[in-house]
């Protein structure tokens, strides 16, 4: 794990950057109080501005009231008809009244003086309104109405001029009024600015402080994380150590169990050297595992491809197992896909470890049944990596193992479910919670790059599906194995209770083009023709065996069969068949019958 690993010139570059940002928050904050002051200064303006406007509009109806009056008196006879002249100018004169009456000099002039300039104006503004009915009469050309009229005005002029000084007065007054509370606001957002700056200083304080001891802590964390691979490496060379020590008493063992294991030993001496040769494997197996694990801990071990034929590599982890199998009565079948190469690069030492790893968990959760071995072609992509030489392309393969066992418990289960290319999973399985195998088994499928699923269910058994790439050699360096095929329409007969254990052995068959018809209750009372009949596990066989037997003879068809019952069965000639049950195995013996019966 890499820490704060960085060069001297890295450094100054992230200390300018942390410096330069505090200066931008700095300059952002003076920006910010500009704008607020700004915006103080502006609404300052803006109620000077009405206070004015309310003013001159006061000034404007005085004088705009004198224009009016002037106009009148200066009327003669020769000035008839008026022709709108006087309308004109009366409503020059109630425009300025309704521009004080409306707007925000209007709502201004409200609250001066109490309300009383507002009833001034409104008083003004009727007496104005009562002079439309004699202007009317004028511009019709009656000129008796003008001293009438005139008077009118007159009397109105005292009320003008004591409006105008009422709202000269409340307009100093407002305008005194909205400067100190305007000053007030200010203050106070001056010395909030003040109190912002000194907090963004005293952040920036520490935040520089936080910085330097987070570089202290990832100095001290990178000071544990050597520590702790330290650790690791340690255990790995103790480890291998160990496992130099104690080969060598084993190998012992099993020299000893080879010679008791002759011809001239008795029967009790031989089995007694093959389980004591069978333990030496395991424990060897066992000491692999737990160097393995030491050394994907310590991040030592190195995969190492080689080109190998698959299905010998296959089949021989399952014949580690086949005195255990035997002895618990499991019947293992492998199924290898033809589209499969058969040489395949691939670092099949860690290959083998993963399926000796899950035959292990497979056996110890299966009391009696069947185990299956898919290999299969994956769904999945190859990574986009460069080939090695002498590769034409990079594939994936599906290792997929099905057992009719106990299934897994939840706990278990839940542990398997750890992802080490999370980040927060990256340390993954204790061996302690999941077992020496599938520890290993799950380290290794993340180290070689795949994936790994599984499905369980009680008293149903359980399944396991790897992916794991590998590289397809050029076909000009690989010889190629024809593999026997039957002629066409070539029909089986498998009769077989087990499901899990009939699928894949149909599969085996269809390798070599022979179409596979079940009987899944156990009878043989079958009436089509068939060319190969395979006795498996069936309850009916005692009851129902020999005639159906001496029938299939009878027209020729050959019959095999890993039923103990039938193979002991002296009478029939049956070819037996082993577990673990290959197309290896098979194949040989589909082409001697087949070959024989197209001679005949």
């Amino acid at each position: 794990m890499r820490l704060f690993k960085e060069s001297a010139w890295q450094s100054k570059f992230k200390q300018s950057v942390l410096y330069g940002f505090i200066a931008f928050i700095i300059a952002i904050s003076i920006a910010v109080f500009g704008i607020i002051t700004y915006t103080s200064d502006s609404s300052k303006d803006n109620s000077r501005r009405i206070f004015e406007s309310s003013l001159w509009n006061a000034l404007q109806l005085q004088v705009q009231s004198y224009r009016f009056l002037n106009y009148l008196i200066a009327l003669d006879e020769n000035d008839y008809p008026l022709n709108g002249n006087a309308f004109f100018e009366y409503d020059l004169l109630m425009s300025r009244v309704d521009l004080l009456r409306e707007g925000a000099v209007g709502s201004l002039i409200r609250t001066f003086e109490g309300g009383r300039t507002i009833r001034l104006l409104n008083i003004i503004n009727g007496e104005l309104e009562l002079l439309s009915f004699n202007l009317s009469r004028m511009e019709g050309g009656d000129s008796s109405y003008l001293p009438n009229l005139i008077d009118r005005v007159q009397r109105i002029e005292s009320q003008i001029n004591e409006f105008v000084t009422l709202v000269n007065k409340g307009s100093n007054k407002y305008i005194t009024t909205e400067h100190q509370i305007l000053q007030k606001n200010l203050n106070y957002i001056q010395l909030l600015s003040m109190a912002l700056l000194a907090c963004l200083l005293l952040f920036c304080f520490f935040t520089i402080k936080g910085i330097s001891e987070l570089k202290r802590v990832f100095r001290h964390n990178k000071n544990l994380t050597l520590g702790i691979q330290t650790v690791h490496e340690d255990k790995a060379n103790m480890l291998s150590f160990i496992n130099q020590e104690i080969r060598f008493p084993v190998n012992v063992i099993m020299g000893v169990a080879n010679t008791l294991n002759n011809p001239t030993s008795i029967n009790d001496t031989k089995a007694l050297s093959k389980h004591i040769e069978e333990s030496g494997h395991q424990l060897l197996q066992t000491i692999e595992m737990l160097s393995d694990l030491a050394l994907i801990d310590a991040k030592k071990l190195t995969l190492t491809p080689t080109t190998e034929h698959l299905p010998s590599i296959i089949e021989d982890c399952l014949t580690i197992f086949e005195p255990q199998m035997a002895r618990k009565d499991l019947q293992s079948v492998v199924y290898i896909d033809p589209l499969l190469s058969k040489l395949i690069h691939l670092d099949f030492i860690r290959t083998k470890e993963i399926i000796i790893a899950l035959l292990q968990n497979a056996i110890a959760h299966t009391p009696s049944g069947s185990i299956s071995l898919q290999i299969r072609p994956s769904a999945l992509s190859a990574p986009k990596i460069s080939l090695p030489t002498g590769m034409k392309e990079a594939s994936v393969l599906q290792i997929a193992l099905r057992d009719t066992g106990l299934g897994m418990p939840n706990d278990l289960q839940q542990n398997l479910r750890i992802n080490p290319a999370l980040p927060m999973q990256q340390e993954g399985l204790m061996p302690s919670k999941v077992g020496l195998s599938l520890a290993l088994c799950h380290k290794l499928v993340y180290l070689m790059q795949g994936e790994m699923h599984f499905s369980s269910a009680p008293q149903k058994g359980c399944e396991f599906w790897i992916d794991i790439p590998f590289y397809v050699p050029n076909t000009s360096l690989t010889p190629q194995q024809t593999t026997f095929c039957c002629p066409d329409k070539t029909h089986a007969l498998l009769i077989e209770t087990d499901a899990h254990l009939a699928k894949v052995i149909s599969l085996q068959l269809a390798t070599f083009n022979i179409d596979v018809s079940f009987s899944k209750d156990g009878s043989f009372q079958e009436h089509k023709d068939f060319d190969l009949v395979i006795i498996g596990n069936t309850p009916k066989f005692e009851r129902e065996a020999n005639d159906a037997i001496l029938q299939r003879q009878a027209k020729a068809c050959p019959i095999f069969s890993y039923h103990p019952q039938a193979i002991n069965t002296s009478e029939h000639p049956i070819i037996a068949l082993h577990f673990p049950l290959t197309q290896s195995q098979l194949e040989p013996l589909i082409a001697s019958v087949f070959t024989h019966q197209n001679r005949s």
